[in-house]
C-alpha cells in the first residue's frame, strides 16, 4: 500500500492491518505538531464513523492507497476560538442557572453533576489549547477552584459550591477579555 501524507510517501506491506497504518500515520503527524483532518483510501474519504473494529481489523494488502492531510494544531485551534468561546458561555449560562437552587439547598447533586462533566470537557481541550492562546487562560487557573468544588461535591456543601461556582470558576471560564 502507498501511503502519503502531505507532502510525506512510504510503502507498507502485509500482514500489517489498517490500525498498524493509521497509528504510524497519526503518530508522524503528531511528531510534526499535526492532527490529521482527512483520510482517502483508494478515492473514498473515511470519516471516524468508519473506524469500526472490523475496518481496522482488515489488511493493508486489499487497499492501493492511503492520503492523509495533516493541518497544524496552532492553527487548529485558532478556528475553533470562537467554538470555545461559545461553548464557556454555555457552561457560564448553565452554571449561572445553578445558584439559586445551590444557595437553597435544592439542587439535585446529578445536574451538578452533568455541569462538571461538561466543565471537564472544556477543561480537557482548553489544556491542550492553552499553549496557543492567550496567556492567562487554560486549566491552570481554574484548576485549584476546581479542586475545592469537588471537595465541597464530596461534602455536600451546597452553599461553598454556589460560592465557587459564582466567585471563582465561572468569571474564569473563556476569561480571554
Amino acid at each position: 500500500m502507498q501511503i502519503t501524507l502531505d507532502q510525506d510517501h512510504w510503502e507498507v506491506d502485509a500482514p500489517l492491518t489498517m490500525v498498524n497504518v493509521l497509528t504510524e500515520v497519526s503518530e508522524r503527524a503528531h511528531a510534526r505538531s499535526r492532527i490529521v483532518t482527512k483520510l482517502q483510501l483508494d478515492h473514498r474519504t473515511i470519516t471516524d464513523r468508519d473506524l469500526d473494529p472490523a475496518f481496522l481489523a482488515e489488511s493493508v494488502a486489499r487497499f492501493r492507497q492511503l492520503t492523509a492531510v495533516s493541518q497544524p494544531v496552532p492553527e487548529l485551534i485558532r478556528a475553533a476560538e470562537g467554538s470555545i468561546s461559545k461553548y464557556a458561555e454555555t457552561l457560564r449560562t448553565e452554571g449561572s442557572a445553578l445558584l439559586s437552587a445551590l444557595r437553597f439547598g435544592r439542587a439535585p447533586l446529578s445536574a451538578l453533576d452533568a455541569w462538571l462533566g461538561q466543565l471537564a470537557d472544556y477543561l480537557e481541550f482548553v489544556d491542550g489549547a492553552s499553549a496557543t492562546m492567550q496567556a492567562g487562560t487554560g486549566v491552570s487557573t481554574l484548576t485549584p477552584w476546581v479542586q475545592q468544588l469537588l471537595e465541597a461535591r464530596t461534602d455536600q456543601d451546597q452553599i461553598r459550591l454556589a460560592d465557587l461556582l459564582e466567585y471563582e470558576i465561572l468569571p474564569r471560564l473563556d476569561a480571554r477579555g
